[in-house]
């Protein structure tokens, strides 16, 4: 099973993104919200971007930016879907969202690029059955088994948004070896990582990817 891939973004769409992996381009099935979100990095981190068609981007991609997403991996019969996320608290809501009778990845995903995961997780609190039905392939019928299916999960989000959000400092060295290992993935030496981690300030994996990245790919590792 694939549970992340760690690639150059080769292509952007508003719910779909593709992955160049070492040469190997996967098609991912990404929400809304984090569209947006690679988007964002993509432009802060000077990549050059051309707009072809409605939301579509394609890069020249000058200084080959990794990105690492977060893998939700289903097989079916006759297919194999790739669905990706930026944080684990989507990817968790995603994947309960699937264990729910009449809901699929499609809707699941259209709920993920309504909201984001803490604001589901508030409607879902709130039982707020009007807000749910906007998005696309939810009634009221659906709506409410959601409601009812979630409750006890949703108060588990929020008190894990609230504890990421206010516990920052001691998942630094967790995100160090995340990183660690997404480099060495990437064919970097141990001891070149650990280097240039050392020289490096970020408190969250894709950050530290992507300053350490800097360094390696210049071979600045003294």
């Amino acid at each position: 099973m694939i549970c992340g891939l760690i690639g150059s973004v080769f292509r952007l769409e508003a719910m779909r993104v593709e992955l160049n992996v070492q040469g190997v381009v996967y098609e991912v099935a990404i929400s809304v919200q984090t569209s947006a979100k690679i988007r964002t990095m993509l432009e802060s981190g000077g990549a050059s971007v051309a707009i072809q068609n409605a939301g579509i981007i394609a890069l020249t991609d000058k200084e080959n930016i990794a990105i690492y997403l977060l893998i939700t991996h289903l097989i079916r019969e006759d297919s194999q879907l790739l669905f990706g996320f930026l944080d684990h608290l989507e990817r968790a809501t995603f994947e309960r969202l699937l264990k729910i009778n009449g809901v699929g990845p499609k809707v699941a995903l259209a709920i993920l690029s309504t909201f984001s995961a803490q604001n589901f997780a508030q409607i879902v609190r709130n039982k707020d059955m009007q807000l749910l039905q906007k998005v696309p392939g939810v009634g009221a019928k659906s709506a409410g088994k959601i409601l009812l299916d979630l409750a006890g999960f949703c108060k588990e989000i929020l008190e894990s948004s609230f504890d990421e959000t206010t516990n920052q400092a001691p998942s630094s060295d967790s995100a160090k070896n995340e990183a660690s290992s997404a480099l060495e993935a990437l064919g970097y030496k141990s001891a070149e990582i650990k280097k240039v981690l050392a020289r490096i300030q970020g408190e969250d994996t894709q950050t530290l990817i992507k300053e350490a990245l800097k360094f390696l790919s210049q071979g600045v590792v003294r």
